[in-house]
Order: structure tokens, then sequence, then C-alpha cells
């Protein structure tokens, strides 16, 4: 652990008491090279910074502001200061964006050739500064020691990105500079601005009014708790629905954030999503769809009909006269215009479409959306501006000088830079923010697969299958953090935090230089940072993964492991919180009986972790047959699947779910009489994919096996109706009674409702265990 030392000394002026406030060497993204000395350097009142020019002082200025909030006065700051011991010294042999920082017990010297080097120099000393800086608190009694340190830096790529998804969740002005803030403090330079989608258009565009009039609102369904992941499954707004949620920003907010991101030498580049993902700008001028509306903002995804018409010039007209504006306002040499998840089937119908193939003699809606993307780059290219897509526009051919990002994987990436075009590497496995980073049982129900840091900051950028020139087309890294599931700047943080410092490491640091285990104990320290601010992340890594497996003879294997080396599990099973007095985890180890199984992790007795929670019932069903009767269909190879305390994880991936395409109906068969008195049956609710909450639960009690009567029923209507991605427990008590053999019934959902996902067709039910007490 990396500890935060504060001691005090004695003002022989005043008399009174001061604070040292100790700093600790422990940057992210790590330096090339970092060479630590003996003492510290004191920035006092009496500190004095010397600078060569106005963009140096504008540097110095901003960063030495943060101390008007805990002193009430910041350093002097000045040109050609002779009396200085803080001092920016300009030195051209360095490369753009590197630095040197050269910290001594009476000194601090600064170099680099360019603004940017001294500005990641400035954030480089911030981090060297005790966690307590970032504290919004008053200190006037604080003075700050930086531990002695030289330190020669650069990054490797000069594209260190971040995407921030405004239009799922809008995030007001300030947000979008808090943003922008902590971007600079992990000398990330590219901010990707997703400003349109099906949910929300978000950029006022003068020329067309309704795309914010109309295009920003949408029928508030947000899910209201960390619970309920209801994305995929959000009731459509019908007529007659008021429009409340959502938010654009003005041209003016536009230009105030980018100036803002500039004096943070970061560059803004915006996305507006074409052809899909459109049914916000549709909402405003359903003249550009293929379909026929009404359209409405989509409340959620996914969504149908949502592209538009390749077939009509006034789609053209309208591209360029929004593009037009678009470019006009962002100075940066890119634009963004997605290209990625297009839905063709209503071009395959619409008149429009299908002559324009002909007229252009194209194959297929693969090439014609081809033939879309080139036009579009045309516009773009006419203002002096170079065109970024997602790699689906890669399929009917590649526009002749697009850059690709590649999300889906690193194929789409790897082909466009053997092609020789430009690539910004941000496969989903290892750059999606808004992925699940740790166990599902244990995160909040927010996202959806998975992204662990470890595979983040250990993901190569430059694929091994490339040769060194078609490497040179890699720019860089991107994190993205898309926010279907966010609701609020918390869960922005959460998700956002640590893996964006991982991104960071990747896009700053040599690969050769990197060091998971290094990362880790300096990932602590920027915790105690991010607690100073009060902002909420994510410990997920740290967190204690708790993985089980039932045994035949009626036992479960419990298996307790962390994503960070070295560290220590304590756990406990009578359900109070482990400390260091618990049981420490050594090995696998099983349980006979129902327990409620607490761990978390320790680094040198301080703890990393959160607590992490399990229920695991050992039950009278262990031991007993199953039998399955029509019209039961399971898909799961295991016949003692219900009975075999192997409990499902909130995915549908997991294997201990069991399956079953209609009702279910199945009798429990036990070796002797069991006096009974309640079941738990836990359901998967995955609506997406077809998973319902069964309508209605019944069981029945026989005393010989063959003859049953009625014990309990459940009626679920409401919650089986539900769509989203949670699981549904139900507990169903009845009078305590002597049976053989028990049988439990299920009514599916069938047929799903219309306007759910997969309306009409009959849903699955998915149950891990028959829980028998």
């Amino acid at each position: 652990m990396i500890l935060v030392v504060s001691c005090v000394k004695r003002d022989f002026n005043t008399g009174k008491g001061t604070i040292i406030a100790k700093g600790n060497v422990a940057i992210i993204p790590l330096p090339v090279e970092l060479i630590k000395g003996q003492g510290y350097f004191i920035i006092d009142k009496h500190t004095i910074v010397s600078v060569e020019n106005d963009e140096q002082l504008h540097i110095a200025t901003n960063f030495f502001k943060k101390f008007d909030n805990i002193w009430s006065q910041i350093p002097e700051i000045a040109i050609g200061k002779t009396n200085a011991n803080i001092v920016f010294r300009t030195d051209s042999l360095l490369e753009n964006e590197a630095y040197e920082l050269i910290v001594e017990a009476d000194n601090i010297l600064l170099k680099s050739a360019s603004g940017a080097g001294f500005f990641y120099a400035m954030e480089s000393l911030g981090q060297l500064m005790s966690v307590s800086f970032d504290s919004e608190k008053k200190q006037s009694n604080t003075n700050w020691a930086i531990p002695v340190v030289t330190i020669k830096d650069k990054p490797t790529f000069g594209w260190r990105g971040y995407m921030l998804d405004v239009s799922r969740h809008f995030f007001d002005k300030e947000e979008v500079k808090n943003v922008i803030d902590f971007m600079a403090e992990v000398k990330l330079n590219r901010f990707h601005w997703h400003l349109s989608d099906d949910n929300g258009w978000r950029i006022e565009i003068k020329k067309y009014p309704k795309l914010t009039d109309v295009g920003a609102w949408r029928v508030n369904q947000n899910a209201k708790d960390e619970n309920t992941s209801n994305w995929w499954g959000r009731p459509a707004q019908n007529e007659g629905d008021l429009a409340t949620y959502g938010g654009f920003y003005t041209q003016e907010d536009i230009k105030e954030i980018i100036a803002y991101a500039k004096e943070r030498y970061i560059e803004i580049i915006a996305e507006i999503d074409i052809p899909g993902h459109s049914l916000a700008a549709l909402a405003a001028y359903p003249e550009i769809s293929c379909a026929k509306g009404p359209f409405y903002v989509g409340t959620g995804g996914v969504n149908k009909n949502n592209t538009y018409c390749p077939g009509k010039e006034v789609t053209f007209e309208f591209v360029e006269g929004v593009l037009g504006e678009v470019m006009d306002l962002f100075p940066f040499e890119y634009v963004h215009i997605g290209g990625d998840e297009c839905n063709k089937e209503a071009w395959k119908v619409d008149e429009y479409c299908q002559q324009r193939m002909k007229e252009e003699n194209l194959a297929d809606e693969h090439e014609l959306q081809s033939y879309f993307i080139k036009r579009v780059e045309k516009i773009i290219n006419a203002h002096d501006k170079k065109m970024i897509g997602w790699d689906e526009i890669l399929e009917g051919g590649l526009a002749p000088n697009a850059t690709v990002m590649s999300w889906r994987g690193e194929k789409g990436g790897i082909a466009a830079a053997r092609q020789g075009h430009d690539v910004i590497m941000t496969p989903s496995k290892y750059c999606y923010l808004d992925l699940k980073q740790g166990d599902d049982d244990i995160e909040p129900n927010l996202g959806y697969a998975y992204t662990f840091l470890k595979d983040t900051y250990n993901y190569k950028i430059i694929s091994d299958s490339l040769t060194t020139e078609q490497g040179k087309h890699v720019l860089g890294i991107q994190g993205n953090l898309w926010t279907e599931s966010i609701t609020n700047w918390n869960q922005l943080t959460y998700m956002t935090f640590p893996r964006l410092y991982a991104v960071a490491e990747n896009g700053w640091t040599n690969q050769k230089l990197k060091d998971w285990n290094s990362f880790t104990m300096r990932l602590l320290n920027q915790f105690k940072r991010l607690d100073a601010k009060g902002e909420r992340y994510a410990t997920s890594a740290y967190n204690v993964r708790i993985d089980h497996k039932g045994q035949p003879e009626g036992t479960i294997e419990i298996s307790l492991k962390t994503e960070v080396d070295g560290l220590d599990i304590y756990y406990t099973l009578d359900g109070s919180t482990p400390n260091l007095q618990s049981l420490k985890y050594e090995k696998p180890f099983k349980i006979d009986k129902t327990f409620n199984l607490k761990a978390t992790s320790f680094l040198k007795e301080e703890q990393t972790g959160n607590v992490s929670e399990r229920y695991f019932p050992v039950h009278k069903g262990v031991g007993a047959q199953v039998v399955y009767h029509a019209p039961s269909s399971q898909k799961n190879n295991n016949n003692l699947g219900l009975i075999d305390l192997n409990y499902g994880k909130l995915s549908s991936w997991d294997k201990n779910w069991n399956v079953f395409d209609g009702d279910l109906n199945v009798d429990i068969i036990f070796p002797e009489p069991k006096e009974i008195e309640s079941i738990e049956i836990t359901s998967l609710r995955f609506t997406i994919s077809g998973n319902y909450v069964p309508e209605s639960f019944e069981i029945y009690g026989s005393e010989d096996g063959q003859t049953f009567s009625k014990l309990a029923e459940v009626q679920l209507l409401e919650e089986s109706h539900t769509q989203g991605r949670n699981k549904v427990k139900s507990t169903i008590p009845f009078n305590k009674t002597s049976v053989k053999a028990v049988k439990v019934k299920a009514k599916s959902v069938n047929p799903i409702p219309v306007d759910h996902h997969q309306a009409t067709n009959a849903s699955k039910i998915l149950i891990d265990e028959i829980v028998i007490f």
C-alpha cells in the first residue's frame, strides 16, 4: 500500500503549527524514465514560478489556481523571474508532447519543446503532491512536499482518447468539463463526443431547429436503480406521451467546451451517427427516412426503421447541412460519422433505395451503405476534414481517405491498416468501459458482457500480425463509455475508473515498460485521490470473486480469487463483515450446510476491495431424482441440474442455468419422505434473448410419489411481462408437510407480448435450482 504521510513543522515567524503534506511517487501513466531521489521540495506561500512566455504563463496559472481553493492565494507566477524556485525552460531538442521534470530539494525545473509537454509535466507534478491536494477543504496551514525525482517522459501514441455517449444519457456542460479535466490528469488528448443516436440529438443545428426541438427529448423510461437493467426492454413512446427527458448543447456551449479542452491540450471529435442509429433525427425530419412514420425518439434499444434513406437526394442535402455546421464549429481535423449497426431492412423494400442501386450498379445493400459513406466523405473532405467511422464502414468497400475506429475486435483495424488506412484501436473486449468489470453478482447491474481491468491494461495496441509499416497506421487507443445503462455522474465515474487509467497507461507508456503489478499498486494512490474528490470508482479488480461447484455428495466447493495479484483474502460464513481476525483463505473449501458467505481482500493489513457476498443454500432436494414431463424441453445435459447446488450468476452464458422451451413440469422424487415447508426458485430475466420470468409457479406434493395435491401457487403476471435483464427470486411458502415427491409447474410467457423483443414468439424459462426447505 502506498501511504500518504503528513508531518508538522514549526513556523518560526508565527509560532503556529504548519502541516507538511508529503506526496508519493505513484504516477499514472508510468513515465519512460523515473529516478527517485532523497528529500522533498516544499511548495509554500513564498514559492515563485518563472515562465518564458504567455502560453507557459497560462499553463502555470491554471495549475496553481487550485491553491486558491485551499490556500485562498496562489504562488507568484511571472515571465522571466530571476529568483524563482520553479522554472519553465524550453528545450527544442525534445519531441512534441515530451517533457522533463526535475525536482530537487531547493528547486523544480520543467523542460519541454511544446505547450503540451509543459502541461503534462505539470500534471505529473500534481500527481507527486499529497492526495489531500485534491480535496475541496480549506488547508490554509498546509505546505506541500514534492518528492525529489527526475522524470524524462514522452507518449508512445499520438491518439489517446476517451469517448462519452451523451445521446443515451445527457450530461450538461459543466459535467462535460469535468470529463475533460479527468482526461487531462492522465494525459489523454482526444475527446470523442457522441452527440447523436436513436435516443437523443444533442447539438444545436441552426438550419434544422427541430433536431433539438423534437430530437433532443424522449419519454423518460430511465432505470430507477442499479438493480434494474432495462435498456433493451423499455416501452416505446406512443402518440400523446410527453417527452420530458433530454437536453442539448447550444453552439455557444460547444464553443465554450472546445476552448476549455484546448487549454488542456485536448482535441474534440464530434460524432454524428449516420446512416443508422438516427431515430432522433427521423423523429424531427421524417422525410429523410425510407420507412413510414410516425417516428419517436427511442426510449431504449434496439430500434427498427432508424436509418436515413440513401435513395433520396434530400437526405444528402440534410447531411451536408448538418455536417457543415458541425465542421464550422469543431476546429479539429477529424469528424466521426458512426456508420455502425446500420439496419438495412427498410432499404431492401424502399423504391428510392432500389432505384439508386440500379443507377449506381450496386450489388447489394452493403454496397449501398458504402456508396452513402463515400458521398459523405466527399462532403467532409471538401471542408478539409478527415472522416472517421466505426469498422462497419469497411463493408461494401472503404471510402478512400477514411480512418477506421475498430470496435468489433481487432479484425477491422488490422484489415484497414493493411489497406493503408489509419486506424484507432478500441476493441470492445479491452476498451468498452460500459461493460461489466467484475463478477456478475457483485457488480452493479450496469452494462453487459465484460471488460476486465487486467485485459484493458495488457491489451497490445499494435497487433503482431502487422508489419512495421502497417503498424504506423495505428494512431493509438481509445476507451469508450456508452451510456445505455448510465443515468447519473456517479455511474459514469464508477464505470470509467479505474479502467481509464489502464487505457491511459497503455496509450502513453511503452509496451516494454508496462507492469501489471506496479500499475495496481500505483492505482491505490489514485483511489485516494478519487476519495479526496468525492468521486465514485470501482474496486472490482481488488474485490473477491466467489466461484463454486456443487458436489454429488451434497456439498459445495468454494474458491476465492482476485484479479490483482498478491492480496490476502479473509472471509466469513455467518453473514458478518470479514476482517483480519476472520478466516483466511488458503485454498478451495467445501460447505455442507446453508451459508451466507462474505469475503474481502487486504494488502499489508489494509482493506483494498469491497465486501463480496453470495448466498449458498444446501437444501433437501439434493440426492433426489428429477423426472421431466411434457411439455418440458430441457436444454441442459445435466438431468439433475435443478438440484445439483450449482447456482447461476446474472449472465445468460452461465451454464448453471437450466433452459426450458415453453412450460416447465418436473417431479422431484426423494429417496425417502421429507418434511418440507417452502421452495425458492430463481429465474433469469434476459428478455432481449427471449428469456422471461414464468407467469406462474404451482407446487404440488405427493405422499406416495404418484398422487399429487396442490401445496401452493404464485402468480407473476406483472413480473413475467416486464422486460430487462436481472435475476428474479420467487419464495413460495406453504404449510409444513411430509412428502415423497414434489411437482413443480411453471407457465411460460407465450406468446411474448407485442412491442417486446421477439414479440409473438414463445419465451424460454431459465432456472438454476429448485431450492427445497
